[in-house]
């Protein structure tokens, strides 16, 4: 389920540029919706295949599949700048590296500055 503040604010970025509002503000292509009705079929493939065994607790399974690639992502775009791209993901700075470190996504001490890639 999309957060309601998230799901609003795709409902009112859709009635902006319906009523002719900043074309700026125009819906894009692959919305939230999107994203849901992805995460949802995903879910129902996975029940399909377990054959009768106990699933996985399910919220650990769905952030551990998005937050790595959603970290990776926004590094990517805000070119291993820590600071931008937990601006980008909307989240705090150190909450960022403390996620970095938990993937493993952090170089060693002494090594390297530069994000390292899965």
């Amino acid at each position: 389920m999309i957060p309601k503040d998230l799901h609003d604010s795709v409902d009112a970025s859709e009635r902006d540029a319906s009523a002719g509002g900043d074309p700026v503000e125009e819906k894009l292509p692959g919305d939230a919706n999107d994203l849901e009705e992805v995460i949802v079929r995903r879910l129902d493939l996975y029940f399909a295949r377990l054959e009768g065994r106990d699933p996985h607790p399910l919220y650990d399974l769905v952030v551990h599949a998005v937050e790595r690639p959603l970290i990776d992502y926004a590094m990517s775009m805000c070119a291993n700048n820590q600071c931008a791209a937990a601006q980008l993901l909307g989240i705090n700075r150190n909450t960022l590296r403390k996620k970095l470190q938990e993937h493993g996504m952090l170089p060693a001490r002494g090594t390297s500055r530069k994000f390292k890639e899965k």
